[in-house]
């Protein structure tokens, strides 16, 4: 043992510590006394158990076997669901857009990328976002509102610019 009392090598760590008033063994009879228990484990005619229990902070033989090569449910936690019951941003971006594209389409031409943002942005968020709610839906219907605010306007100019030049 170092000065600080922590083991220094692995062979110190694996030793068990006694229990208070029991007399200490010396590392030989410590051996002795699992290879015997070791051999009383094993069944007649069968080689002896040359596992040792786990130390702390060692996983049991048992829990280190492989699952099956079958396909097994994934399960999220509780961090996992919060992380992606936040995500809305897409949804977001289209309802904005959208927004923007109707208020721009009441009065001018100039609305129409935003509205076409907006129903792009909406279509993605769709299949990304499935936790967003209805956040999408309404940029997806701004959107379309938009674009045909933006349709009418290029209808009504196109109508006045020959009857304005002509």
């Amino acid at each position: 043992m170092s000065q600080s009392g922590q083991p220094e090598t692995r062979a110190e760590r694996e030793q068990p510590v006694p229990p208070a008033g029991t007399p200490a063994l010396s590392r030989a009879q410590a051996r002795a006394a699992e290879a015997r228990a070791a051999e009383l484990r094993a069944p007649a005619g069968r080689s002896p158990d040359l596992t040792r229990p786990p130390v702390a902070g060692e996983l049991a033989y048992e829990s280190t076997i492989t699952a099956p090569t079958e396909w097994v449910p994934y399960v999220y936690t509780t961090a996992e669901i919060q992380t992606h019951a936040a995500r809305r941003g897409l949804s977001v971006a289209a309802a904005v857009c959208g927004v923007l594209g109707v208020l721009a389409g009441i009065f001018v031409i100039w609305g129409a990328p935003l509205s076409i943002a907006a129903v792009v942005l909406a279509l993605v968020a769709r299949y990304v976002e499935r936790r967003a709610g209805g956040l999408w839906l309404l940029g997806l219907l701004s959107g379309l509102l938009g674009i045909l605010m933006a349709v009418l306007w290029f209808v009504v100019i196109t109508r006045m610019l020959p009857a304005y030049f002509g």
